[in-house]
């Protein structure tokens, strides 16, 4: 099966390790990831604050390019990628003066944007066009008796209305894709909570303070490892442990995962070969998973 695939700024940058991962995996489940041809970035975090019209018109410009390659959705890992192009395609349906705007700027760049393209997560593409039992079939590596603290991040389930994939009060969707690789799933409080990603180059201290809430919680709820669903997420819940270790004075730290590196584990894909940071590859090797 052939997935338009839009990776985004940091799984092509800081966060290889979700693309090759992914990569990996949708390889194994046969999914041919077909890169947006001359993709831009999303701008979510940032532009949608600074101009609502040309962030919608650059996620617009994307959903126009996947139109183009011939597909009715693209499917990207980054849940801050999938939020904005979301959005923006929710804010130009509701806006006459928006669509208007909208509508001038791409044709200056010679597009015209009729609005039959969707965007998903690449976890609504396992679920719901591989299938959880699918899925389980290429497990060759149970990750029997790992405690896998179920993250979703802030961006993937809200707004309802706009996301709609599933309750962003009782999501299950990180919790079935654990399930299937045999590791136990384990949810917790602060389970969709933002993880200060967006705090972290403007008032660090915060941005680390709202990280560590979010791992704390997952430990202090039983959860021996993290796997979350977003590039962003795992920029800061991974990358910045170690700083986290030092603010808090913590002698601990909680190994984390992209939901791709998880299923890559389970599919007998080595550590090294899904880019797995120092402290995942650590404790997965004392835990006899290498």
């Amino acid at each position: 099966m052939k997935v338009a695939y839009y990776p985004g700024c940091a799984s092509h940058g800081i966060a290889k390790d979700v693309d090759i991962a992914t990569q990996l995996v949708a390889k194994d489940l046969d999914l041919e990831l077909m890169e947006v041809d001359d993709w831009n970035c999303c701008g979510g975090g940032f532009m949608d604050d600074k101009s609502e019209e040309i962030h919608t018109a650059l996620n617009l410009r994307n959903l126009e390019k996947v139109k183009t390659m011939g597909f009715e959705k693209m499917s990207t890992p980054c849940s801050v990628c999938l939020n904005s192009h979301r959005i923006a395609s929710d804010k130009y349906e509701k806006d006459p003066e928006l669509r208007e705007n909208v509508d001038n700027r791409l044709k200056n760049a010679g597009m015209e944007y009729d609005g039959s393209v969707d965007s998903e997560h690449f976890i609504w593409t396992l679920i719901r066009d591989v299938g959880i039992d699918k899925i389980k079939k290429h497990v060759k590596k149970p990750l029997k008796g790992i405690k896998m603290g179920t993250y979703y991040g802030c961006q993937l389930l809200r707004p309802y209305e706009v996301m709609g994939f599933e309750s962003p009060y009782n999501p299950k969707s990180v919790m079935d894709l654990v399930a299937a690789t045999g590791a136990e799933p384990v949810a917790f409080p602060l389970k969709s909570s933002c993880c200060g990603f967006p705090l972290v180059g403007i008032n660090p201290p915060v941005g680390l303070k709202m990280a560590n809430n979010i791992l704390s919680d997952a430990k202090n709820n039983g959860a021996e490892m993290l796997v979350h669903p977003c590039s962003l997420c795992h920029l800061q819940l991974d990358v910045t442990q170690l700083k986290i270790q030092n603010q808090f004075k913590q002698d601990w730290t909680l190994p984390v995962l992209y939901v791709t590196q998880l299923l890559g584990l389970s599919f007998g894909y080595t550590p090294e070969e899904l880019g797995l940071g120092k402290i995942a590859k650590d404790y997965l090797r004392e835990r006899g998973f290498t």
